[in-house]
C-alpha cells in the first residue's frame, strides 16, 4: 500500500512540474519555429546524372547536367539591367554518338526582384536541340548542335540567329554592340539559297537577308563553303561602315545604314543576289 501512495504522489508531482513548465516549452517551440522559418530558403531543385549501359554490343551513355546562375541582363526599354536566376539543363541522349543534333537544352529564367519570384512560374522557357550550351555575359544563350550554333536572348528567350562560323560584332553608341552572323541555308529554303546573313543585338534580330545564286547547282556548291566564311565589319571613315564577306565567288560588301543593311547599294559578285527576308524577332532596339 505504501508503494501505491508513493506512485500517486510521484504522478501528481510530475503533472505539477509539466503544468508549470509547459508554457516555457511552448514558447521555446514557437521561437525555434520562428527562427527556422526566418532562415528558410525558397529553393529550386536540379540534378546532374550520368548513366551508362550496354546495348546491342555497344556502350550507351546518358548525361544530364543542371546548373544555376544569376546574371544581370539588359532588358528592352529598361535603363537598368534586371537580375535573373537562370536554370540551364543539358540532356545528352547518347554521349558516345557522333550524330549531330543529339540531346536537348532547356533554359528557365526567373526574375529576382523579391523572394516570392522563385515560387512563380518561370518568366520564360527556351527548349532547343543541342548537346552543349553556355551563357554569355553579353546576355545570350549559345546552343551547339552539330557544327551549328544557335543564339537566344536572355532578355526574353527569343531566338536571334544561327551561325556556322564565329559571329562578328562591333560597338555603336558607347558599349552597345551589334552582331553579324552567317549560316548556310536550310534544306527547306529555295534551291537557289546559299546562306542567311543576320544583323542583331543581344535582344532582337534587326535584319535578315538571304544570299542567293542564279543557278541552283552553283548555290549548292557555295553553300558547302559557308562555314569557312566569317563576316568582317569595316569602318572606312567616321560614318561609312560595311560588312564584308569573302565568298569563293568573290567579295561581297554590304553597307550598314544605322541598324539596317543597305542591300540596294551592296557590292555583289556576278551571278549572286541579296534578298531581304521577313523581319524576325522583337523589332529594332
Amino acid at each position: 500500500m505504501r508503494f501505491v501512495w508513493t506512485f500517486i504522489v510521484g504522478f501528481v508531482f510530475a503533472g505539477f512540474v509539466m503544468l508549470a513548465t509547459s508554457p516555457l516549452l511552448l514558447a521555446g517551440i514557437g521561437l525555434t519555429a520562428w527562427a527556422v522559418k526566418g532562415a528558410m530558403f525558397n529553393a529550386l531543385s536540379g540534378e546532374s546524372v550520368f548513366g551508362v549501359r550496354e546495348r546491342d554490343g555497344r556502350l550507351d551513355g546518358r548525361m544530364v547536367n543542371v546548373t544555376f546562375q544569376t546574371m544581370h541582363v539588359s532588358m528592352p526599354g529598361d535603363p537598368r539591367p534586371r537580375r535573373l536566376l537562370l536554370r540551364l539543363e543539358v540532356i545528352n541522349a547518347d554521349v558516345f554518338a557522333s550524330r549531330p543534333g543529339e540531346g536537348r537544352v532547356r533554359l528557365d529564367a526567373w526574375p529576382l526582384d523579391g523572394v516570392e519570384d522563385v515560387r512563380q512560374p518561370a518568366l520564360y522557357t527556351v527548349v532547343a536541340p543541342g548537346r552543349t550550351a553556355s551563357l554569355a555575359e553579353d546576355g545570350t544563350l549559345a546552343v551547339e548542335h552539330g557544327s551549328r550554333r544557335s543564339l537566344y536572348s536572355l532578355a526574353g528567350g527569343q531566338w536571334l540567329y544561327d551561325t556556322d562560323s564565329p559571329p562578328a560584332s562591333y560597338a555603336v553608341e558607347g558599349d552597345r554592340r551589334r552582331f553579324v552572323a552567317l549560316a548556310a541555308a536550310e534544306e527547306d529554303m529555295p534551291a537557289r539559297a546559299i546562306a542567311v546573313l543576320t544583323l542583331a543585338t543581344a535582344q532582337a534580330s534587326l535584319k535578315r537577308v538571304m544570299i542567293a545564286a542564279d543557278d541552283p547547282t552553283r548555290a549548292r556548291l557555295l553553300r558547302s563553303s559557308v562555314s569557312m566564311v566569317r563576316p568582317v565589319p569595316r569602318l572606312d571613315d567616321a560614318t561609312r561602315r560595311t560588312i564584308d564577306l569573302s565568298l569563293p565567288a568573290g567579295l561581297m560588301r554590304i553597307p550598314v545604314d544605322g541598324d539596317d543593311l543597305d542591300i540596294a547599294r551592296a557590292q555583289i559578285p556576278a551571278g549572286l543576289a541579296l534578298v531581304e527576308m521577313t523581319p524576325w524577332g522583337m523589332g529594332r532596339r
